[in-house]
């Protein structure tokens, strides 16, 4: 491995330093760094970013972190500075590739070699914007196994707001919360159900509508005795269905008792 500069994506960079670390090991911009950290964390945004979104975005791509540090999270003056950490490495880290949580900031170092999203290409252990005197909470080494994790230029395609599957999966977003917003308007019970993980995790979609009566006839469910939707496009038609049935059902009770 060796460390590069951050690369800034075109649309969509995101300029916060947990994305900027992903890019300056694995080659991926901001943007997909970003998007990547999302996918593993099931997160809205990416801002600050936790310990777990960090490794288990580097996992998703087959990167490893080993704890390099002795580290008291209880009492954060005990822990060394960064100068100091680098000091008692400076003649075993080598060319190997380290994260370091130092004041509530993600930098990368690599022999003599520092970098993250405020330098944004690799400088000297020395430079003006490497804060030496920020307190250590972290550090872990990086390796690399490509077969522990999805090939980079397979997940890209998922990341890339403008691929595909991302448009698919906006799609898909959208049809969920229309439906569930119109079932929760009219009383139409969605229900899911998950099993799995990974890339064999599974989801079910039932959709329940009204059982409507009048005149002690039971009005006939369009969709009795197959209530599972395909997806959420499907799941939201069954809703949008059950909507006009029971629309249809109010406005004939009105005239009724009209």
């Amino acid at each position: 491995m060796k460390i590069q500069a951050v690369r800034k994506a075109a649309k969509g960079h995101n300029r916060f330093c947990g994305p900027a670390v992903l890019s300056i090991v694995t080659g991926i911009d901001t943007a997909q760094a970003a998007a990547l950290i999302r996918k593993t964390s099931n997160v809205r945004s990416v801002m600050g970013t936790s310990t777990y979104q960090i490794i288990r975005a580097f996992n998703a791509l087959g990167y490893h972190l080993t704890s390099a540090a002795k580290i008291n999270p209880n009492d954060r003056k005990s822990n060394p500075t960064l100068a100091a950490w680098l000091k008692e490495t400076a003649s075993t880290r080598g060319n190997d590739v380290f994260l370091i949580s130092a004041g509530y900031h993600w930098q990368i170092v690599q022999g003599r070699r520092f970098c993250c999203g405020l330098t944004e290409k690799p400088v000297s252990l020395k430079h003006d914007k490497v804060k030496r005197r920020a307190r250590v909470t972290g550090v872990w080494k990086i390796t690399y196994n490509q077969f522990d994790g999805k090939a980079i230029e397979d997940l890209l395609p998922e990341l890339n707001p403008d691929s595909a599957a991302a448009k698919i999966k906006r799609c898909e977003n959208s049809a969920a919360a229309k439906a569930r917003r119109l079932a929760k308007k009219h009383d139409i019970e969605i229900e899911v159900e998950c099993w799995g993980s990974g890339s064999d995790r599974y989801t079910r979609i039932i959709v329940w509508g009204h059982e409507l009566t009048m005149d002690s006839a039971v009005i006939d469910d369009p969709y009795a005795g197959d209530h599972y939707a395909d997806d959420w496009q499907d799941a939201l038609e069954r809703v949008e269905t059950y909507v006009e049935l029971l629309e249809e059902f109010r406005r004939n009770a009105l005239a009724k008792a009209a």
